[in-house]
């Protein structure tokens, strides 16, 4: 069977655990079988290097950053490529200019701009494993650049598009649940997912894999597989597919839940309402590559209005620094409202299956649970309650839909 197979920083966070991966594949891999492992850093060594990099010095340019966090990764299938050889197995680590991704220039958060597998072929036809160092690539300049967070999963499913092969995402959770366990401990195993759920699962706060990688394979048509390392019996794990025919709309509108902490809500007023400033805004976030979510607008004049959404403190900080520095949001405030968690709830069946909303605002009311902002999809609903909240929030309404 041809596969690409990425396993995830908490798999491969020892030495000991990188061993068994590498037994693991000897013992599984058959003769003629094409397989391609994807590896992210070790453990904690982002943010090791991070905290690294800070004590260095207090300007960080970002271009250094990534030179930087791209060596976790190349640590990672370095050592597995050299515990694949000793067992005979030949493996050959690569980078991620090595493995062909070309990207644009936007360090931290990169776009793949072009791919090419030429040299993961050539290895393949030679009878070798590529281990791809997950998160980076380079730019058409020859700088190194990382693809931002959950990169190892775009990197895995990038190739795993560009081959036609299915793709195995290994972390150390058996599966996907209709939520975190470790909020909810009745949480229910989801043997499957639609590509639309995960996604939005995955936008909303969901961390078992990015949304840009679901959002490749629904694109590309790979078929993915959510798993725990070393674990043989795939009945365990989550397929993601294009129909879930295991979900029943007319009884399981909710599908599963995703809770997102650091939520701060900002709002510009004092914004022209002449329609340009408010595009302009939005300009500022697209080519920040921030990602807002619980957009409104309203009315607070006949030439004034005032914009609020969602998005991190830490992206918040860095756009509130671009406004104040730019001539054309003179006058402009900026407030935020910071310390939420953002609960969403996702499933397909919501399309045909009407009073989710109702229910949710019934259920919040009934356990005295204030809410600020809500945001609709068609497969989904979201409210964010303060941080103290999150937790009565979310078993309650995983009461009332059973999850």
């Amino acid at each position: 069977m041809n596969v690409v197979q990425k396993y995830n920083g908490r798999c491969v966070d020892t030495i000991d655990k990188i061993r068994a991966i590498a037994q693991n594949v000897a013992e599984t891999r058959k003769e003629g079988d094409g397989l391609v492992i994807v590896a992210s850093a070790m453990g904690r060594t982002t943010d090791k290097l991070t905290r690294m990099a800070q004590e260095a010095g207090t300007d960080i340019p970002k271009r250094e950053m990534d030179a930087l966090l791209a060596t976790g990764e190349q640590q990672s299938v370095a050592l597995l490529a050299i515990a694949l050889n000793s067992l005979g197995i030949p493996a050959v680590s690569m980078t991620g200019f090595q493995s062909g991704f070309i990207t644009n220039d936007y360090h931290t958060n990169a776009r793949i701009k072009e791919i090419n597998t030429e040299r993961v072929e050539e290895i393949l036809a030679e009878g070798k494993i590529p281990i791809v160092a997950g998160f980076q690539g380079v730019s058409e300049d020859g700088d190194v650049t990382t693809l931002g967070r959950g990169g190892s999963d775009i990197t895995a499913v990038a190739i795993a598009a560009h081959l036609g092969w299915p793709c195995e995402v290994y972390s150390t959770a058996e599966c996907l649940y209709t939520v975190d366990p470790a909020i909810y401990p009745q949480a229910k195993r989801l043997p499957s997912i639609t590509y639309e759920e995960m996604m939005e699962l995955a936008h909303l706060g969901a961390d078992k894999l990015e949304t840009r990688s679901v959002e490749l394979a629904k694109k590309y048509n790979v078929q993915l597989f959510l798993g725990k390392s070393l674990e043989r019996d795939k009945n365990k794990g989550t397929y993601i597919m294009n129909n879930n025919e295991n979900l029943l709309v007319e009884d399981m509108p909710i599908t599963g839940m995703s809770i997102q902490e650091d939520i701060t809500i900002f709002t510009l007023r004092n914004i022209k309402n002449d329609g340009k400033t408010v595009a302009e805004c939005f300009k500022l976030l697209g080519e920040m590559n921030i990602n807002v979510d619980m957009i409104s607008q309203q009315n607070t004049g006949k030439e004034t209005c005032s914009v609020s959404f969602s998005c991190t403190r830490e992206q918040g900080r860095e756009l509130k620094k671009n406004i104040d520095a730019d001539k054309a949001f003179a006058g402009v405030m900026v407030e935020c409202e910071d310390d939420l968690a953002m609960i969403s709830l996702v499933g397909v069946g919501m399309a045909t299956h009407s009073g989710v909303a109702s229910e949710v605002f019934n259920v919040l009311a009934e356990n005295d649970i204030k809410y600020y902002h809500i945001t609709t999809s068609e497969i989904s609903i979201s409210v964010t309650v303060d941080m103290e909240w999150k937790i009565k929030a979310a078993i309650a309404l995983c009461q009332a839909f059973d999850l």
